[in-house]
């Protein structure tokens, strides 16, 4: 059994709303303060800079636990950039 887990963030306009990270497509900044938020042809304004929407939503990704003796993979590193030698 798979549970979904939420990120609750502050609305635009007010409210709150809970986003499975998992679900997200993609991420756009918006005017002012906001954040717009996409996921299965939703559009969500949330409260943040783009670079705050996107280091809270993945560290949601970094916080889920591995499962019961699964062994770490060489792509799991949770580096988003490599460096090209030259």
């Amino acid at each position: 059994m798979h549970l979904a887990k939420f990120l609750v963030m502050r609305k635009g306009g007010g409210g709150k709303v809970a986003i499975n990270p998992e679900l997200v497509t993609h991420i756009r900044s918006a005017n002012g303060a906001f954040t717009d938020v996409f996921f299965e042809g939703q559009q969500v304004a949330v409260e943040g800079t783009f670079d705050d929407v996107v280091r809270q939503l993945s560290a949601a990704d970094r916080r889920t636990a591995p499962a019961a003796g699964a062994q770490p993979r060489a792509d799991d590193t949770g580096l988003v950039f490599g460096r090209v030698e030259r």
